[in-house]
Parts: C-alpha cells; sequence; structure tokens
C-alpha cells in the first residue's frame, strides 16, 4: 500500500515545481516580498543575473542571491532555462548542507526508546 501511495505521489511532485529562468536585468528592478507589498526589500541593479518564473502576469516570482520575492514587470534578456532542482542560492553546494544533524527522540520496532540526540550529517554516496 505504502509503495503505490509513493508511486502515485511522485508524478504529483515533480508537476509542483516551478521553472525558473536565468536573465539578466536591463534596468534596476525593486524587489518585494509579496505581489501585494508596498515596501521594497532591495533593488536589484542592472546588469545582475537573476533567476524567475515564466508567467504573464505582472508580477513574477525571483530568486537573486539569497533573497527571495517578487518584481514587477521586469526588464530582462537572455532568458535560459534553469531546472528548479538545480538552482542553488550558494555556488559551492556541500557547504550548505548542515554539518549535524538533530534527531528526535523515537522509539524502535523492538520497544527500546532512543533519545534526542545530535549526529553528523549522512555520508553522499557516489
Amino acid at each position: 500500500m505504502k509503495k503505490l501511495l509513493l508511486f502515485l505521489l511522485i508524478p504529483f511532485l515533480f508537476s509542483c515545481t516551478t521553472n525558473y529562468y536565468a536573465v539578466t536585468l536591463i534596468e534596476d528592478s525593486p524587489l518585494f516580498k509579496s505581489p501585494n507589498d508596498g515596501a521594497s526589500v532591495i533593488v536589484i541593479p542592472k546588469g545582475e543575473t537573476v533567476y524567475l518564473t515564466n508567467g504573464k502576469k505582472s508580477y513574477r516570482k525571483i530568486k537573486y542571491r539569497s533573497y527571495q520575492g517578487y518584481v514587477y514587470n521586469p526588464v530582462y534578456s537572455g532568458q535560459t532555462e534553469v531546472a528548479s532542482s538545480s538552482y542553488r542560492t550558494n555556488s559551492n553546494s556541500s557547504s550548505s548542507r548542515p554539518k549535524t544533524v538533530h534527531v528526535k527522540g523515537y522509539t524502535r520496532k523492538d520497544g527500546t526508546y532512543v533519545k534526542p540526540h545530535t549526529r553528523s550529517a549522512p555520508r553522499r554516496k557516489h
């Protein structure tokens, strides 16, 4: 039953991803936290490369460095599609992984209780 549920859930998860495009801004663009927000978080200078969603609305979702938000009618050039899973705010993906992982307390199948603890992060298989 669990395998069937997982099998049905996988296509749904992949259909919900947002495609981002790498573009270069032609003019300065204020970044807002939400489409209805009146105060900008920062102003992205022209010539910067950002990641934004494709759409027909006046507000577009955007990622710039460590910022995420919305830009009103961005003017840009050089649209290149980027897989949403490959987008990283940090170019060195290994440094963004936590060095330690907190584990909550749990009860094993045999009835023994494992206390909450901190362990090293799982190793990546090559």
